[in-house]
């Protein structure tokens, strides 16, 4: 094999590799052999079949394999001796002049017959020599918030909103909005019984729009024990195609009404939620948001680490790796906005610039990127498969229903996976660097965790879906939607 260079220019490469027609030979000839212990031709015994003959009939079949083999076994030895990295992977050229494939099978054609030389052309970018700055330079505020009384109150308010309290209506009161109604309901298209259309006992709330459009407004003013046949058509768009833009009847008996009642914070409600008493679900609201602080802070600590290294990193960055990463950035937010069913130029004034400050961020997260990927070589840091399948079970989870397909899918894209894997292993670094680093604590109070531009969802942890999730069943009762739901 011979390597010549010919660019070599920051992180861009061009070489030219040449394979003799004798190393070509040597392997078909090696594959031959192979091939004669197993193969089986009529006129011969196993095993003593002529090469000669084996190359006749089984030849030109070998070489594209053959070929193949080589182009990987002598790229990854011609970056090893020069003792390159690749960033991406490196473009493979057969035709020297302008690109063209008719060229490029001609002069494939002409290497499987034997008829010349195997020669490419090799263009690729390396990675970066990265830089590890001091990190004793480096100095970040950990925010410390403790949990207080008023952050436990306004929990369990928001778990007693969340979780609301129905007593029945008399006999002689008619249903309206907000009232949860219990009904027995079948559905009929063109007469027909159609499959998931019924249910026994389905609790719906009146203008939840937990049924398809117009089913709930048929029930107000509806009296308890009453029947009545409610019509509706299933939006054209429906989930279920055979059921999409359908006129049904739901033959309909309402069994229950019950009206909303301020839910009383008590330990009646407490059990209700699966816990002894007040005291014991206040204690796990209190463990849970001193959980929340603690992830808040830390995602706090990481963002100020990210801002502190990016200025300290000194390094080229590959050109591909920062384009695709900003087409990536770029194309997202452009579907984003499509999806929001917003005109693109009523969102993006400036193109332009608009497009620069993507390109800024996209530069960033490869040069950290980079960085990390170093830090986890230079420290032995990875992730297990163990981890690496709970990350994969908790993004599947996120599509009810498709469990299985987002699994596979995942698995079977290396570069899905990846997406997988290197948030993990950026995570370990990050905890990695921050033990290196200066960390001053400041005691501060929940506004100033949580920053100035916070939202209510920001302010307000999860805290009733981590209560409910120890007694789900129990809490959950209140807050089921039935099946029949749009």
């Amino acid at each position: 094999m011979n390597v010549s260079e010919v660019l070599a220019k920051d992180l861009n490469r061009e070489v030219k590799v040449e394979v003799s027609r004798e190393n070509i030979e040597n392997k078909l000839l090696s594959k031959l052999e192979e091939l004669k212990k197993t193969v089986q031709l009529k006129g011969f015994r196993p095993g003593k079949v002529p090469i000669h003959h084996l190359r006749k009939v089984f030849g030109q079949r070998l070489m594209p394999e053959i070929i193949e083999d080589l182009v990987k076994e002598t790229s990854a030895k011609a970056m090893s001796d020069r003792d390159e990295r690749p960033a991406i992977q490196p473009k493979i050229s057969f035709y020297e002049g302008k690109p063209s494939e008719d060229k490029e099978k001609e002069e494939i054609d002409k290497i499987i017959k034997l008829e010349k030389e195997l020669s490419y052309k090799m263009v690729y970018e390396i990675l970066p020599d990265i830089n590890v700055p001091k990190y004793n330079t480096i100095s970040i505020t950990k925010k410390i918030a403790k949990v207080t009384k008023e952050d436990i109150n306004e929990a369990l308010q928001r778990i007693a909103a969340e979780n609301k309290s129905y007593e029945e209506k008399k006999s002689n009161e008619k249903a309206k909005s907000g009232d949860q109604l219990t009904i027995d309901f079948v559905g009929k298209i063109n007469g027909e019984i159609f499959e998931g259309g019924s249910a026994n006992d389905a609790p719906l709330v009146i203008g939840s729009g937990a049924f398809i459009p117009g089913f709930e407004d048929q029930l107000t003013g509806a009296l308890k024990d009453q029947k009545l046949n409610i019509n509706v058509k299933f939006p054209d768009d429906y989930q279920v195609p055979h059921l999409a833009g359908k006129d049904a009847l739901f033959e309909t008996k309402v069994k229950k009404i019950e009206k909303e009642v301020p839910t009383r914070i008590s330990d009646d409600f407490a059990k209700k939620l699966g816990f002894d008493d007040l005291k014991k679900l206040e204690d796990q609201i209190s463990e849970q948001l001193e959980k929340d602080y603690e992830s808040i802070s830390k995602s706090d600590m990481k963002r100020n680490l990210l801002d502190g290294l990016d200025p300290k990193l000194k390094f080229d960055l590959p050109p591909t790796l920062v384009q695709d990463e900003s087409d990536s950035i770029w194309n997202n937010y452009i579907a984003d906005i499509e999806k929001s069913g917003k005109k693109l130029k009523d969102v993006i004034k400036d193109e332009k610039k608009t497009r620069k400050e993507y390109d800024d961020i996209a530069r960033r997260r490869v040069r950290l990127g980079l960085f990390f990927n170093k830090i986890a070589e230079d420290e032995s840091i990875t992730v297990s498969d163990d981890e690496v399948n709970k990350a994969l079970f908790e993004q599947a989870r996120k599509y009810p229903g498709q469990e299985n397909e987002i699994i596979k899918l995942y698995q079977e894209n290396p570069g899905a996976m990846m997406q997988i894997r290197s948030p993990l292993i950026e995570e370990k670094v990050v905890d990695h660097i921050l033990t290196l680093v200066k960390i001053k604590d400041e005691q501060v109070d929940r506004a100033e965790l949580l920053g100035n531009d916070q939202d209510e969802k920001k302010a307000k942890p999860k805290t009733k879906n981590k209560v409910s999730n120890a007694n789900k069943k129990t809490a959950d009762k209140k807050v089921n939607k039935p099946k029949a739901k749009k």
